[in-house]
């Protein structure tokens, strides 16, 4: 909910949804027909070791799309690859969408290849397998040359609002979040491993071995920069000696090395027209169709689809978008409620400076962008500092979509960059 001084004074302020003492169980979602799962890289076609149309595959079971093994998606089922086909990401990043048709014994069909990695955890095994896993853990850090990581920060906290699938993780999987975190120890030698946690989830979180923190409730103090600014003080933590992983990324790792299968199947918070919340767990690579035809919420003409969070989210523009390793919302509103952008000019309310958690000055920053002075943002008004909380396009009296304009910067900005090297 917002809130807003009186005089105006004040910077309008929003608070995280807090997970209900009592919640349902999350609905099981089954996928219908086909899965589709986007490996983050380009079809090579007939290259060794790729994937093709017609191949069968088991549940735990490897898909590469380029020969390199290090790129890939792991089936959360069986069944057979029925289309492989480019696809550009919202981003311009190039990936294939891989199509399966699932196999009606699924269940009984299952690829044994991380039973011999998972005997002891190590560096490479995350590499191989578990790129893939709900949450989407980044090991790239621990490999980078010249980087020192010393602390690992575990996030029981949602960084988008109206979402609660990590604190569902810690609420209900705290042994699996415990046998994770001493995952990550043994696979990174990291010792001091700090967990992140609502107020209300602290009692919970302190058996789970590691260093407990409390989270603010206003938004976006869950950000990982804010946080490490806010227990730096206290724990010495900096961004380049520092990694994050979700809660449900540990608790994945937990119950790989507990079960010697690899996790396939994402929590995710479902957001429904009335704004009310329900959680789904189904496999990654399940049509958002499927899940919102489960929960009652297929949307009507007009209704807009949202994947992520309604602050940083992004609407979809079919109902066969899958969901993805790091998918933890999805918001479906109604077309009444929509608050359509607009090009009516900024009228300078200073609304979107005052919430700035980092102090850009915004309302400058978007007349470049709009101007086409990427880089002129980049180097005189912070652009790079902007950490899209997406709180300056929410209270934009203007309407004007700055959070979109400042990804789209960023990316123009990197083209620029890597063209350049």
């Amino acid at each position: 909910m917002i809130k807003r001084s009186f005089f105006g004074f004040a910077r309008p302020s929003l608070s995280y949804e807090a997970i209900p003492e009592t919640q349902p169980e999350p609905v099981v979602v089954v996928p219908r027909e086909k899965i589709v799962l986007f490996i983050p890289a380009p079809c090579a076609g007939d290259a060794e070791g790729c994937a093709k149309p017609g191949d069968e595959v088991a549940a735990g079971e490897k898909i590469v799309a380029d020969g390199n093994d290090a790129v890939y998606a792991i089936s959360p089922v069986a069944g057979t690859i029925t289309e492989m086909t480019g696809f550009d990401g919202i981003k311009g990043n190039r990936m294939t969408a891989v199509s399966i048709d699932v196999s009606k014994d699924s269940d009984s069909k299952t690829d044994d290849g991380f039973k011999t990695y998972g005997q002891s955890p190590t560096l490479e095994t995350a590499a191989t397998y578990f790129g893939f896993l709900p949450g989407k853990p980044d090991f790239t850090p621990f490999t980078q040359p010249g980087r020192k990581i010393k602390s690992i920060v575990v996030m029981g906290v949602d960084r988008d609002l109206k979402c609660i699938t990590n604190q569902h993780v810690i609420k209900t999987a705290i042994v699996s979040v415990k046998t994770g975190i001493e995952v990550l120890r043994k696979i990174t030698g990291i010792q001091d491993v700090i967990l992140v946690v609502p107020e209300n989830l602290l009692q919970v979180a302190g058996s789970a071995g590691a260093s407990i923190k409390a989270a603010g409730s206003q938004y976006p103090t869950a950000h990982p920069e804010l946080l490490l600014k806010r227990l730096g003080a206290d724990e010495s933590l900096e961004p380049e000696s520092s990694v994050f992983f979700t809660a449900e990324s540990v608790a994945a790792l937990g119950v790989a090395y507990n079960t010697g299968r690899i996790p396939s199947t994402k929590l995710v918070t479902v957001v429904k027209k009335d704004g009310s919340l329900r959680l789904v767990s189904a496999p990654i690579g399940t049509r958002f169709s499927d899940i919102l035809a489960t929960v009652a919420q297929m949307p009507s003409s007009g209704d807009r689809v949202v994947s992520g969070g309604p602050l940083t989210g992004e609407a979809v523009y079919t109902l066969d978008y899958p969901v993805m390793p790091d998918t933890d919302t999805i918001v479906v509103q109604n077309s009444g409620d929509i608050v359509h952008v607009s090009d009516t000019p900024c009228d300078n309310c200073g609304e979107c400076i005052r919430v700035c958690p980092v102090n850009v000055p915004v309302s400058m920053l978007v007349r470049y962008i709009e101007a086409g002075e990427y880089e002129t943002a980049e180097e005189k008004m912070d652009l790079m500092a902007c950490i899209e909380c997406g709180f300056c396009s929410y209270v934009c009296e203007s309407r004007i979509p700055i959070f979109q304009y400042i990804r789209l910067a960023k990316h123009a900005v990197a083209g620029m960059n890597s063209a350049e090297e």
